[in-house]
């Protein structure tokens, strides 16, 4: 393989995931999902998680940058992207980083469960950054949210409110670049229902899925506080 193979601007067809690689992707979300849960709490396992989302990061928008990327696909706009920035960089314990980091679980799991490639040849920097962002972004976020979830600063109102406002904005980015931002254009799966209709779609399905693992992490933190109670208890 040569450099610039990885960093060519020049378009063919999105690569075919093979089973070998199907099986190879889910098997990298499990052990994602397991040891992120696991050892939420070792500094230097959070640390290779933010590493691995920054390198990621700067390869991806250097490469935008290097070779002009038109605005219909290089803008951080997707989702996705706006939760790898927003678990990065936003401070602690409020209900953006909260509402991004639940993003960020739900996110790269439907990502990596039903993957959509840039067309660009294998081995290239869009497919990298496309596994290693969302298991990035996977690991941060459960990172995070076993850290620092606090069900009091996110409502399932509050979490109506940021899913309408972001998809908002994303659908005038879309109509002053021409993109797909946010796939509101053409939903995955589910095909075109027409420029409303598929901002409400988009909308309602994130709203419904981040007020389940909302309350999914609620759960789990109530459980870590139990645990932690009964162990003191024993030990007093």
């Amino acid at each position: 393989m040569r450099m610039g193979d990885f960093f060519t601007s020049q378009k063919t067809e999105p690569p075919v995931l093979t089973p070998l690689g199907l099986v190879l992707m889910l098997l990298a979300l499990f052990i994602v999902i397991y040891s992120a849960s696991r050892f939420y709490k070792q500094k230097s396992f959070q640390r290779i998680f933010q590493g691995l989302q920054i390198v990621q990061l700067v390869l991806l928008y250097g490469w935008y940058m290097a070779t002009q990327a038109p605005l219909t696909e290089s803008l951080p706009f997707y989702h996705c992207r706006i939760a790898m920035f927003a678990v990065l960089l936003l401070p602690r314990r409020t209900s953006y980083k909260q509402y991004f980091a639940l993003l960020g679980v739900f996110g790269p799991i439907c990502a990596l469960l039903h993957p959509i490639f840039d067309p660009y040849p294998l081995p290239h920097i869009t497919l990298f950054s496309y596994l290693v962002g969302h298991l990035a972004l996977l690991g941060n976020s459960i990172v995070y949210l076993m850290n620092e979830y606090d069900y009091k600063i996110l409502s399932n109102r509050r979490i109506i409110e940021i899913t309408f406002g972001m998809n908002a904005v994303i659908f005038l980015v879309n109509q002053l670049t021409g993109g797909d931002y946010g796939f509101l254009k053409n939903p995955p799966l589910v095909g075109d229902y027409g420029m409303l209709g598929n901002f409400l779609l988009v909308s309602t399905v994130l709203v419904v899925a981040l007020c389940g693992f909302s309350l999914l992490f609620k759960r789990l933190k109530e459980a870590q506080e139990n645990r932690i109670f009964l162990l003191k208890d024993w030990r007093e």
